[in-house]
């Protein structure tokens, strides 16, 4: 990947701006990018859409893989990177490998995600997502700003304002 850092840091910061008004708008805090190597955001900024649509799978990072796939008429999305708002889940893992995506790059961890509430790391065997393959995938990519869409989530959940409960989520429906 011939992107750079502080390219990608600047669509990470775009994709934690989107997920925190996701949130305000009553979604879940996790928000995927497909990054090309030109740097150039090349989906949505995806967010959950499982509970409007019914699709078990329509995690943020799917939505965003899947609406590359089809603006860019691609079968493979080898060549782009993902960029994460919260760490993907197993499932999104799993999609982001058998299309050929080689880097994940992540703005708050799976273990501070699980600390806000969203503990999805159970989901990572039932997909095949072992440690040596979570390594070759996964690149941490803090912004200065990354943990708000998840201190909001909890901020409107306390105050009654949030549409969904972390802690009841059925596995998988997180990111």
């Amino acid at each position: 990947m011939s992107t750079g850092t502080s390219t990608l840091a600047s669509v990470m910061s775009q994709a934690v701006d989107a997920c925190t008004a996701h949130v305000d708008a009553g979604g879940l805090p996790f928000v995927g990018v497909l990054v090309g190597t030109d740097g150039e955001a090349a989906s949505v900024f995806g967010v959950n859409r499982v509970a409007e649509t019914g699709d078990p799978m329509a995690h943020a990072e799917v939505v965003a893989m899947r609406d590359a796939m089809t603006r860019h008429g691609l079968d493979s999305l080898a060549g782009f990177t993902v960029l994460a708002t919260g760490e993907p889940c197993g499932l999104c893992y799993r999609y982001a490998l058998d299309r050929g995506i080689g880097t994940v790059h992540v703005a708050v961890d799976r273990d501070e995600v699980a600390g806000f509430g969203f503990d999805y790391r159970a989901s990572y065997p039932a997909f095949g997502i072992t440690g040596a393959a979570r390594d070759r995938l996964y690149r941490p990519l803090a912004v200065p700003h990354g943990a708000d869409p998840f201190t909001r989530y909890l901020h409107h959940r306390t105050s009654g304002r949030a549409s969904a409960r972390p802690g009841n989520r059925l596995k998988g429906t997180s990111s």
